[in-house]
């Protein structure tokens, strides 16, 4: 159902914090108009849980209306426990998301069985195809490939983004699920080595930058074409090095700014770049734009 490169953007804010509207659709438009297969708001990246509930739907209800059913637009669900994952939930369906991306109860940390157990009350009280969000940096939780796939065959989810380094587990995940599971890599520098295992694209926030030049790894990729590939991902590590080696997701929004497309600053706790920071992160942005990789927005 969810394939191809499907950028997980930030959230534009305003200097009060308030949700920066036409700043939303522009950067929504942007990335659709640069070949996002799909769009992912309010993830990590979007900084979900430090939006209020009403700014959150109305993040949702403006990217539905912007992306106007040119891509399917996921929603992240990113709450620590049942009841607050079903309010979020339910408040996404009802602002238009086509999808959830549901990360499992990290506050209480459940066994494989518990990680069932919420799945098994969350997907019919939601009625929305899920992405579940393997994500243990964040999360502390290892969910064993044999949970994911008996969660699809449950049909409780239909997809996977895997933020995991853990490469093993997405090789045997790949052969567990079926030929529709939407397994997706969440790891912009492992993405080449996720398609090969078997990853049908890509949940990346460097993607919300250049989608376009992602699109044409994956297809490097999934062509044989590895060393191309491999070649193609390496030219994007100083950016990625940038990105996330300083306070998240910080770095992307003054990726956007220095790009030319100014989405505010991040909410606390996350601070500003360090001076050194910055100007790695404008080195990388030049560099790419040099090379005609990268182009300013307009």
């Amino acid at each position: 159902m969810f394939s191809g490169l499907i950028p997980a953007f930030p959230t534009p804010l305003n200097p009060d914090s308030s949700i920066d509207e036409s700043a939303l659709e522009r950067i929504v438009c942007y990335q659709i108009e640069k070949g996002a297969s799909g769009l992912v708001a309010l993830g990590g990246t979007g900084e979900a849980t430090a939006l209020s509930a009403s700014a959150r739907k109305r993040v949702i209800q403006i990217t539905v209306s912007a992306a106007a059913k040119r891509v399917p637009v996921i929603a992240g669900v990113l709450d620590s426990g049942f009841g607050g994952a079903l309010d979020t939930g339910l408040l996404y369906r009802e602002a238009g998301a086509d999808g959830l991306m549901v990360i499992p109860p990290y506050y209480s940390r459940p066994d494989q069985d518990g990680v069932l157990r919420y799945f098994r009350a969350l997907a019919p009280e939601l009625r929305l195809p899920i992405i579940f969000y393997d994500n243990p940096y964040r999360s502390q939780i290892i969910t064993t490939p044999a949970t994911i796939a008996r969660m699809e065959q449950e049909r409780l989810i239909i997809g996977m983004k895997a933020s995991n380094t853990d490469l093993y587990h997405l090789d045997v995940l790949s052969k567990l699920v079926s030929d529709d599971f939407s397994l997706l890599s969440g790891q912009d520098t492992l993405f080449v080595q996720q398609v090969i295992l078997g990853a049908k694209g890509g949940v990346l926030t460097s993607a919300a930058l250049l989608p376009d030049y992602w699109a044409n790894v994956q297809t490097l990729a999934e062509t044989g074409r590895v060393q191309e590939a491999l070649a193609a991902q390496a030219m994007l590590n100083p950016l990625m090095d940038a990105l996330f080696n300083e306070p998240f997701p910080e770095s992307v929004r003054q990726a956007f700014a220095m790009l030319g497309l100014p989405i505010g600053r991040s909410l606390p706790p996350v601070g500003p770049l360090s001076q050194a920071g910055e100007a790695r992160l404008r080195s990388a942005l030049e560099a790419l734009i040099d090379a005609r990789i990268l182009h300013r927005i307009r």
